[in-house]
């Protein structure tokens, strides 16, 4: 998936990566994906321990980009007050 949020991919429109144990790592590497895409409307990201850490990540990848992503589910990622 990550190779065609790269590129991005036009058909790639909604990302379900539910309980897939990426933690903050792979946070980092879905966030430099991220970066540039523009198509991805949709990514869950359920139950992946990505922390604090991670959620800041991801958050500064999304700034960055003109992203049209309208539903984010950061649910059961050990995500406190300092990452939110």
């Amino acid at each position: 998936a990550l190779p065609r949020l790269r590129s991005n991919d036009d058909t790639l429109t909604h990302l379900h990566m539910t309980s897939y144990n990426i933690d903050v790592e792979g946070a980092r590497a879905l966030a430099d994906a991220l970066k540039g895409n523009n198509t991805l409307t949709a990514l869950d990201l359920y139950g992946n321990g990505i922390g604090n850490e991670g959620a800041r990540v991801l958050a500064d990848a999304l700034k960055e980009n003109n992203t049209i992503l309208t539903v984010l589910n950061l649910e059961n990622n050990d995500i406190r007050v300092e990452g939110a």
